[in-house]
This record gives structure tokens, sequence and C-alpha cells, in this order.
């Protein structure tokens, strides 16, 4: 990795590690705890990132680390047989910008967008945002979610199949734009 300063590298990373974050159904608090957190660390110790290739994965990886972390600490108010990383709640909730949520078309494929995502668990939304959002590889993925590549290309497959079965080709309209 080129260098760069981490107050850069804060300011480039910050809406899609919060965004990340919410979706993974954190708390706003805890997020921005989780994202500071992981920032000192690399503060404290910049040589981390040297080897790092792809930078705005490994910052994804070490927040939801971080965020898990903070939540089995928190355990004292959870009992211990509710916490299970792989199956962590991930909830999106599609927005557009203000000037375009006033647009009846906008809205309406808004509408539609969520009732499609709805559709599906929630593992399969969160494969969905980081393929196809995020355009992560599959083995990124699998390494976030901790599944087997070949997991990872079956939940995306059936979730893509799912939305298919539900809502045809329409499906396709949203991920080709």
């Amino acid at each position: 990795m080129k260098t760069e300063s981490i107050a850069s590298i804060y300011n480039r990373y910050i809406d899609d590690l919060y965004t990340y974050a919410l979706y993974l159904g954190f708390e706003k608090g805890i997020i921005m705890d989780a994202i500071h957190d992981v920032f000192c660390k690399f503060t404290a110790d910049e040589r981390r990132l040297q080897d790092v290739s792809n930078l705005k994965f490994y910052l994804f990886k070490s927040l939801k680390n971080r965020l898990y972390d903070l939540y089995k600490m928190r355990k004292e108010h959870i009992e211990l047989s509710t916490i299970n990383e792989h199956e962590a709640p991930f909830n999106i909730q599609v927005s557009t910008e203000d000037q375009l949520i006033d647009n009846e078309d906008q809205q309406q494929i808004k509408d539609q967008l969520s009732e499609m995502l709805d559709s599906l668990t929630e593992r399969q939304r969160e494969v969905v945002y980081l393929r196809y959002v995020q355009e992560y590889d599959y083995t990124q993925i699998s390494e976030l979610l901790n599944i087997s590549v070949h997991g990872c290309r079956k939940l995306l497959s059936k979730a893509m199949q799912s939305l298919r079965e539900n809502y045809g080709a329409f499906v396709f309209l949203f991920l080709l734009s």
C-alpha cells in the first residue's frame, strides 16, 4: 500500500464503514466507537497497513471484528446463547438522495427494491450488499462472513435464485445500474 495519512484514509472510508455497520444492526454510538478504535489501532502502529493489498476490505474486516468484540463484551445484558456472529442481523435500509425521494418514480423503485431485499434472509442481504454494492470478490466475502468460498457462492446463488423466482428480470435492472 502506498503511503497515505491515517486522516485521509479515515475521511475516504468513514461513510462506507458507518453504513456497513448500520446494516449489521449496531447502534450509532457503538459504531463510531468501533470505527475510532480501529483507526486508533492503526495510528498507534501504522506498519499494520503497509502490507495490505485491499485497504477498504481490510477496514471492513477490522470494523466487523471490533463490533463483534464490543458486542461480546456487553454480554452481561445478553444471554451467551444468543451470541452467534454467523447469524448477526444485516438490515439494509435503502436510501436515496432527498431530492430523488420527492420524485414518484424514484420512490416506487426504492419501494420495490426494499421489498425485494426484504424477501431475502439477513445473510443473503449481506452477501448481495457485499458483492454488488461494495464489489468484493468471493474470497473477500467468504473471509468477511467467515464461510467457505463455495458457501459464499452458494449463498449468493440462492439469493439470486430467490429474487429471480419472485421478481423475474426486474432484479437484473437494479444490479446492472
